[in-house]
């Protein structure tokens, strides 16, 4: 376990570089590692982050969870819709190509990746 809290980290701090990270301490930081650690923690994290227009900060959330859980579907159609809504639309639609829609409820897939222009939703 003290392996991938290491890995964790180095995660984090590839994503420090380039994205501002809203911690104003060490311990709202921690939690914001904690809350990456599961799916549904991650998806939270990054769909509050996002209903505050904050897609970059979203954007790293689910990128630091895909890091150590590169196949969670639901992670994967999440960060491919706020790469779009981050105004990213080729990064949208190269991550949207790596997704199967047969694993997606059609709603899923057609809703959260509207924003996507150059992805086929039919």
């Amino acid at each position: 376990m003290e392996h991938l809290r290491y890995c964790a980290a180095l995660t984090l701090a590839s994503a420090l570089v380039t994205q501002p990270v809203q911690a104003d301490t060490v311990e709202e930081l921690d939690a914001m590692v904690d809350a990456s650690w599961d799916e549904q923690g991650a998806i939270r994290s990054a769909q509050g982050l996002a209903a505050q227009g904050e897609y970059l900060e979203a954007l790293a959330t689910l990128e630091r969870f895909l890091a150590l859980n590169p196949k969670s579907k639901s992670a994967q159609l999440l960060h491919a819709s706020y790469l779009c809504r981050a105004d990213d639309q080729v990064g949208g639609a190269v991550e949207a190509s790596k997704l199967k829609k047969k694993d997606y409820p059609a709603e899923d897939w057609a809703g959260w990746l509207a924003p996507c222009t150059m992805v086929e939703r039919d």
